[in-house]
């Protein structure tokens, strides 16, 4: 028996998708096996301390206590607790998927387990001698722990002024990018994490449309980061620079400051723009 051209181009089609299906299901599970396998163990104690980030010595103020500024848990709860005056203590939480990325970063990005605090201060100063860097003597000292199961590190890197001098030290710009991404992460627990920003941008925003309505609404990604005051206010600044036909800075701005005092869940919104 002979198939017609139709009927022979139905079943090559047929075999084809039967094919394709047998190769997407195989493939959603090999890669579901390969997400599964880049994951982080974390201790089975969910209260236990897996990140610690530190700033000691130098010129700050006398703290009340020996508390870290930052700690993580394995369960993904963030502690910064209040070191200097009155100020408050702030509390929030990392999701699974932010606490993964989180150590990826870390780990994986920017190679914080092969940290060799000795052999990176070595080319530091060895840069520094050569080029003639000045140190800046008051600058504290970094101190990043990191413990969980087959990933345990402890590094006190000194003060180091003038950072952009040593960008050959490779080690030593990948903990500038720790350190980077847990300043973000402190800003952006500070006013309740993304959920906290984006209520921000939403009441920027409103007040924003009404006096400047021809002006485009700000961003996530201008989130600049916030600070926490003496009197235990914090706050946080949401700002655009205006750029010019080149891509430069022309000047202008848009800039959101949110207030929110000790006690209150109400931000006090203040716009500054600047149009010419």
């Amino acid at each position: 028996m002979f198939l017609s051209r139709p009927r022979i181009l139905f079943w090559v089609m047929c075999v084809s998708l039967a094919a394709d299906s047998g190769w997407f299901a195989s493939n959603a599970a090999l890669n579901a096996q390969e997400e599964q396998s880049s994951r982080y163990v974390l201790p089975e104690n969910g209260s236990a301390v897996i990140f610690v980030y530190d700033l000691q010595n130098g010129f700050t103020p006398p703290r009340q206590n020996k508390t870290p500024m930052l700690l993580i848990r394995a369960n993904g709860k963030i502690e910064m607790p209040s070191l200097y005056g009155e100020g408050r203590n702030v509390r929030g939480n990392l999701s699974d998927t932010e606490l993964q990325s989180f150590l990826k970063l870390v780990i994986e990005d920017n190679k914080f387990g092969e940290y060799d605090s000795n052999r990176v201060q070595g080319r530091i100063e060895e840069i520094r001698e050569r080029r003639q860097v000045p140190q800046i003597a008051d600058l504290p000292d970094t101190i990043i722990e990191l413990e969980i199961p087959g990933h345990s590190q402890s590094v006190r890197q000194p003060a180091v002024g003038m950072p952009s001098e040593f960008s050959e030290v490779t080690a030593f710009q990948q903990l500038l990018a720790i350190r980077k991404a847990v300043n973000l992460l402190m800003s952006e627990t500070r006013v309740g994490g993304k959920q906290g920003i984006m209520d921000l941008l939403t009441r920027m925003n409103t007040k924003l449309k009404e006096a400047y309505p021809e002006v485009a609404p700000l961003q996530v990604s201008d989130f600049s980061g916030s600070y926490l005051r003496q009197d235990g206010a914090i706050s946080a600044t949401i700002s655009r620079p205006g750029r010019g036909a080149n891509g430069k800075p022309n000047g202008t701005y848009v800039n959101g400051t949110a207030v929110i005092a000790r006690g209150s869940d109400e931000p006090e919104i203040t716009l500054r723009v600047k149009l010419k």
